[in-house]
This record gives structure tokens, C-alpha cells and sequence, in this order.
């Protein structure tokens, strides 16, 4: 697959096909993330791939910390919450949660943000070369103690993202972008030619 055949093609994938992902797919789109750009080559990334039953250990961990300490005012919200959630951990096969370690300074931990959302984007192109969906999702569930234990994220590191994987069962979808030109300054010699939108597939997404 080309580079503009992936980048044009992928979308991201919120119904998925419950058939379970061969875990050596996993391994080969985990593989080809570490190559991403990293100053210094501080590979700052860490991931922890759920799948199966680990889901649903990852959905009582979520509960735990969004119902730890909470009124009995705020008790139903919280329950409401968890079981939302839940439903959404087991939306997807497979959960990719990737953190991204400290830096030794301000500046290489912004630099060790970047590098791992630059290792999530490969991880998304892969899973789209190799046929799979997948869909890039944040959340404050991450960030709580039980969450983090189970994942095994290193002390203090950010949290990034979770990559959601499996076969996709959702049909194509319009993709679009506003011109380059509207979010580009061009200094010396080159062009603004870019004067449309590009629309691709289906409806608007």
C-alpha cells in the first residue's frame, strides 16, 4: 500500500467486528509504532495491549476509581459512568493504552509527547495496511490509580491514548479537511494553490 493510498484511506473505526485480532498482527503494528521520530532517541513510549477477558478487569479497575470516594449524592452518577464505559471497553477486540515516560526537563517530556503520538499514528496506518479498523480515543479513566496499576504505565508517565483494534464493521465514511492553505505560511519560494477541500468516501465525518 502506498503512503497516500494509507494516509487518504484510513478512518477512524467505531463499530467493530468482535472476532478476536491474531496477536502476532497486533505485534507486527506494535512494531512498526516504535520507528516513529524520538529526539535522542528516548523511545518514551509504553504500551499495554487488553484483550478478552482483561476488558472486563479493565472495566472493574475503571470502577473502582470512579466510584472510590464518592457521596452517596454523586453514588448513581458514578455507577451510570462505569457502566458507560464498560460498554465501550468491550466496543473493540483489542485496547492499546500507550503513555508516554518523563523527560528529564520540561522540554524532553513535550518532546517524548510528541514522539509517542507520532508512534500512535504509525500504529493507526499499520492497522490500516494490515486490514484492521481502529480509532485513536483519550479519557480522564486513564489517568486513576487502579487503572494505571493494571496497565502497568511507569511512574509519572502522560497518558496519550488508548487505540481501539479489530476488524471493522462499519461501513465507509466521508472524510474531510478543510485546504492545507488555510493552516499554512509559506516563506520564500512556493505555492498556495490549494484552494479546495478534500473530501473522501461517504458521508461527512
Amino acid at each position: 500500500m502506498l503512503i497516500e493510498e494509507a494516509i487518504l484511506g484510513r478512518q477512524s473505526v467505531k463499530v467493530f467486528d468482535p472476532k478476536p485480532v491474531p496477536p502476532e498482527l497486533i505485534q507486527r503494528c506494535l512494531t512498526l509504532a516504535v520507528w516513529a521520530p524520538n529526539h535522542h532517541l528516548t523511545e518514551p513510549w509504553h504500551f499495554t495491549v487488553v484483550s478478552g477477558a482483561a476488558r472486563t478487569v479493565l472495566a472493574d479497575a475503571v470502577h473502582d476509581d470512579l466510584t472510590q470516594g464518592v457521596s452517596s449524592l454523586n453514588a448513581l452518577s458514578a455507577e451510570a459512568k462505569a457502566l458507560k464505559e464498560r460498554r465501550k471497553l468491550h466496543s473493540a477486540p483489542v485496547l492499546i493504552a500507550v503513555y508516554s515516560t518523563l523527560g528529564s526537563n520540561a522540554q524532553q517530556t513535550q518532546e517524548n509527547y510528541a514522539a509517542t503520538a507520532a508512534a500512535v499514528q504509525n500504529l493507526l496506518l499499520s492497522a490500516h495496511g494490515f486490514g484492521l479498523g481502529a480509532i485513536w480515543r483519550t479519557g480522564a479513566i486513564y489517568h486513576g490509580p487502579a487503572v494505571r496499576t493494571l496497565l502497568q504505565s511507569p511512574e509519572g508517565s502522560v497518558f496519550v491514548g488508548t487505540v481501539f483494534l479489530g476488524y471493522s464493521a462499519q461501513r465507509d465514511i466521508r472524510r474531510h479537511r478543510s485546504p492545507v492553505s488555510h493552516h499554512t505560511v509559506w516563506l520564500g519560494d512556493g505555492s498556495t494553490g490549494d484552494s479546495e477541500s478534500q473530501t473522501i468516501g461517504g458521508d461527512p465525518l
